[in-house]
């Protein structure tokens, strides 16, 4: 790893931005940024051992905090010991890089205990490592090592595997409240099964479903999941949780519509070569697989949800994917005559579009029973001037006549980089939109864009 290549991507600006986390900035510097997020995330996941594995790779970067500049992953216990406010963390910063084991701000306990419970455990002269107790901090810290360019890989996983015994009673002590032999399982800290994502065109629904399976499998908390979707916060994704929860068959993707049915859904006959065949529906399939793997998240997500008729699809479960029903409540099901109860480690993630005028009609049900999340355009995740400029007098203009339901996302103008990109986007994206939007009026799109750029 090069640390000079760490230097030069972590200086900061005039306005205090950081140079490379942000695309308005020196492209340079982002791609170099980018290079140096992924040479330190492969360190990082180099270190997983079979019974940890890395987190916290998607968004590493800290400015601030007792450290000035660093970049930072941790290691946590696989499945039942899943817990990351109190981790293994591996961090670089211009001094060199580190290992420590320390919490979280969201870690609801005094530091000073935990602290002073870790330094009774270490040695300061165990075979493996020299550590440093650093009363300032919030850890207890290994050593820095300096030479990045000649990491003994080796080294390290032994201070890891020093330290992971040592972890585990520190969990068991302040998170689980148990012996070693008693493990209490932890999921997710994230209550809140049933999300409906909604907003106008391009605000990145489907992008954000994706982020918010990422965010409940690092175990991050409710108040920082809304916070970052509902905003519009860009974060940039960590493909490799997301491909892993797909390759573990863990997330399944479906779109209702007014044909979709309860035996879709649920169980129903079908028929097959040898006649009529009763059939459990993808819902029913994935209860069963997320029962029998307690240890796991799963997620169902539901594209345009308000289009079928939730009465119809869900039947007798309505009641059943509330939070305090699950695992506890469940009923007969009409068509196999068995019992069927929904876990409470299935999410159901939906997405809805606030344009579509079927969304006063949602039912009661649902309303009920779901969270809604409303996610809004952001001006600040668009970079080019020009789009910039057209997006926000778009959307008063929209606003004033029509309501901020109906408003451009983001996304349509994420892309454009010069005028000939803008100009694609206006003609191909922007007008058949406008067109639709304002065909009661009987307005052009080519007359409502003058109108609202001769006005500003």
């Amino acid at each position: 790893m090069n640390i000079e290549l760490f230097d030069k991507v972590t200086k900061q600006n005039n306005n205090g931005d950081i140079v490379g986390s942000s695309t308005s900035l020196n492209p340079e510097y982002k791609e170099l940024m980018k290079e140096f997020k992924i040479q330190f995330n492969d360190l990082v996941r180099s270190l997983q051992t079979d019974e940890l594995e890395a987190v916290g790779l998607h968004n590493n970067y800290q400015n601030s905090g007792y450290y000035n500049k660093y970049f930072w992953g941790k290691l946590v216990f696989k499945n039942n010991y899943r817990y990351e406010d109190l981790a293994i963390w591996i961090g670089i910063s211009i001094d060199g890089l580190f290992i420590y084991l320390g919490v979280s701000d969201n870690f609801d306990i005094d530091k000073n205990i935990i602290r002073n419970f870790l330094k009774k455990l270490i040695d300061n002269k165990n075979e493996f490592v020299d550590f440093n107790y650093d009363d300032k901090s919030e850890f207890i810290r290994y050593k820095y090592i300096n030479n990045l360019e000649n990491i003994n890989k080796e080294s390290f996983l032994s201070v890891i595997k020093y330290l992971t015994p040592i972890y585990k009673k520190a969990l068991m002590q302040f998170v689980f409240n148990k012996s070693d032999n008693e493990i209490k399982y932890n999921t997710s800290s994230f209550d809140i099964k049933n999300i409906i994502l909604y907003g106008p065109p391009g605000v990145g629904k489907t992008h954000n479903y994706q982020n918010l399976i990422n965010m409940i499998e690092e175990n991050k908390s409710q108040n920082e999941i809304f916070n970052t979707i509902s905003n519009s916060l860009h974060v940039e994704l960590d493909n490799d949780i997301f491909q892993k929860v797909k390759n573990e068959k863990r997330v399944e993707f479906i779109t209702f519509h007014q044909s979709y049915s309860y035996e879709d859904f649920i169980e129903g006959f079908r028929p097959n070569n040898e006649g009529i065949k009763l059939e459990a529906g993808i819902f029913n399939k994935l209860c069963k697989q997320a029962d029998e793997n307690k240890d796991k998240n799963y997620y169902l997500v539901i594209d345009e949800i308000n289009r079928g008729n939730i009465s119809k699809i869900f039947g007798e479960l309505i009641t059943l994917i509330e939070e305090d029903k699950r695992d506890n409540f469940e009923v007969t099901l009409p068509y196999s005559k068995t019992t069927f109860k929904i876990p409470s480690n299935l999410y159901i993630i939906a997405t809805m579009n606030s344009t579509d005028k079927s969304i006063a009609t949602i039912d009661i049900a649902l309303r009920r029973r779901f969270t809604f999340l409303k996610m809004k355009p952001s001006l600040e995740l668009v970079t080019n001037p020009s789009a910039r400029d057209m997006m926000k007098k778009l959307n008063i203009y929209i606003t004033d006549k029509l309501g901020e339901d109906y408003q451009l996302g983001h996304s349509y103008f994420m892309k454009v980089q010069n005028e000939e990109d803008l100009e694609f986007v206006k003609e191909y994206k922007i007008k058949p939109l406008l067109e639709e939007y304002f065909y009661a009026e009987g307005e052009s799109p080519d007359k409502i864009l003058a109108e609202v750029f001769s006005n500003g």
